[in-house]
């Protein structure tokens, strides 16, 4: 798993995506074609809004999402960029609750591919 940092990779994202949402997140999925393999690895970022709630409850939500992804790293599908976007719900909920989401949109998104 890589981090998506440039802003061009979060356009090319946000312009040729399919979404899926949870009660927490809203993903955004570029499949990369077969023929156009650019990386094997699953690249991801991560956006917490404002009305997640003050900066540090935006670090704290992302950082409970990279501890996720870190524990979790067999649900990562092959060649796809994700931008995980976090709802206003996020920066109050459980960790209980941000395993249950993430675990649910992931199992989707393997379905799906």
């Amino acid at each position: 798993m890589r981090k998506i940092i440039s802003t061009r990779e979060y356009r090319k994202v946000y312009n040729n995506h399919y979404r899926i949402s949870g009660n927490l997140f809203i993903f955004l999925i570029q499949r990369n074609e077969p023929e156009i393999i650019e990386e094997p690895e699953c690249a991801i970022g991560i956006i917490a809004s404002k009305k997640v709630g003050n900066a540090v409850i935006r670090n704290k939500t992302k950082r409970r999402v990279r501890a996720f992804l870190r524990d979790n790293n067999d649900l990562l599908p092959a060649n796809a960029k994700i931008v995980i976007i976090a709802k206003h719900k996020a920066g109050s909920a459980s960790w209980n609750d941000f395993q249950e989401d993430l675990t649910k949109i992931f199992y989707n998104i393997n379905k799906k591919m």
